[in-house]
């Protein structure tokens, strides 16, 4: 296995980060940017179009849509590099729930003109509505129901966490349309437009965060064309969907403690106490090199199951051992370099208090540890 870069994947990594430390840096310092920051859409909107020019928006999808044809080795490259680089306008760039997904691959001719093509130029934003009050790791036993009449569905019932949701152009849901099939060809994948749900309360979470919300389905007519694939097996697209997500999940992970570890060795070396720097004592030094260990095992778990993606394998289990390993240690780093920082560590004034928060998320979303856990014991016991 070879994960080194060729020179034009080099440029184009180097290209975004070059950018983000250019312009983004800069600008979050200036308006004083944080994790904890409800952005301007205005901003927001003008970022993803300078991600469309620089081929970073739509990377990870095929050039035939209009994207960058990245394989999945550069692709999660790329997303360590963001996480690297500690922006918070960067991520934006790096298309997430609101932006093109391969799982949109699956529309038709018709839906991908309309409904892709305007997200793939960033004129659109969308989003993903699969959990539920009673639904989140238990996928399978969502409520929503989606009833045939006539040559419409009519849809009922609630989402919840829904990244994206109060300012999306249109998202995908999915509802039951068989109860007793279920994820066996009974939950089925449609495209419903903004107006054609009601969005509820916005959540906020540890970190201020209000990206996600609830969503409502009322009686809610879908016309056929708006059915995504084949009635049935919208929750097999959905869970090959969180599979390739959990993997920019670890990768966005990798770079993040790489960022948190730099902070800690750049602390360590200035901060003085009893006379010398606190990087010459054992115990901070054990802290960091543990923390150096971990990146380095967790890299590695992610560039192999993105090169086994590229090889045609599913990867199921080593995608979801990379998203297990790596969001758990980005939590521990991030741990560890606060330690070091000592009581300024736990102040706003510092990055690790921000990320501190806002990454404990990361071991909630796309399939909790327990969750991932499970589906790694599953296929030690199968066959």
């Amino acid at each position: 296995m070879d994960f080194s870069l060729d020179e034009e994947t080099k440029l184009f990594r180097d290209a975004y980060v070059q950018w983000v430390e250019r312009d983004l840096l800069p600008l979050e310092e200036k308006e004083k940017i944080t994790q904890d920051t409800a952005i301007d859409r205005d901003l927001v909107r003008k970022i993803r179009k300078q991600a469309v020019e620089l081929g970073v928006w739509g990377h990870h999808m095929p050039e035939d849509v209009g994207g960058g044809g990245l394989s999945n080795v550069a692709s999660v490259i790329l997303r360590e590099a963001c996480g690297e680089t500690g922006s918070v306008l960067g991520s934006l760039a790096i298309a997430g729930p609101e932006g093109p997904s391969p799982m949109h691959l699956v529309f038709n001719e018709a839906q991908r003109k309309k409904y892709l093509d305007p997200v793939m130029e960033a004129d659109q934003t969308c989003c993903f509505m699969l959990s539920e009050p009673g639904a989140g790791s238990d996928a399978q036993n969502i409520q929503t129901r989606a009833e045939k009449t006539g040559d419409k569905w009519v849809l009922n019932g609630s989402k919840h966490f829904i990244s994206n949701a109060h300012h999306a152009d249109w998202g995908v849901v999915f509802a039951t349309t068989d109860a007793q099939k279920r994820a066996k060809g009974g939950i089925s994948a449609f495209i419903v437009e903004k107006g054609q749900f009601k969005v509820g309360r916005q959540h906020e979470g540890m970190a201020g965060y209000e990206g996600q919300a609830e969503v409502i389905f009322e009686d809610v007519e879908v016309p056929e064309e708006q059915l995504v694939g084949k009635e049935g097996f919208g929750f097999a697209q959905a869970m090959a969907f969180l599979g390739t997500g959990r993997l920019h999940i670890a990768a966005g992970a990798v770079g993040v403690a790489q960022f948190l570890l730099d902070l800690g060795i750049d602390y360590a070396k200035q901060r003085q106490a009893f006379g010398q720097p606190i990087a010459a004592y054992q115990a901070i030094q054990w802290m960091l090199a543990d923390s150096a260990t971990e990146i380095y095992a967790a890299r590695n778990m992610v560039y192999h199951a993105a090169w086994l993606l590229d090889q045609g394998d599913h990867a199921t289990r080593e995608m979801s051992m990379a998203k297990l390993y790596a969001t758990e240690m980005v939590n521990r780093v991030c741990d560890r370099v606060l330690q070091v920082h000592g009581g300024m560590g736990w102040m706003k004034d510092t990055r690790t208090e921000g990320f501190y928060r806002s990454l404990r998320v990361m071991r909630i979303v796309e399939g909790t540890s327990e969750i991932q856990r499970m589906m790694i014991a599953r296929s030690l016991f199968a066959g």
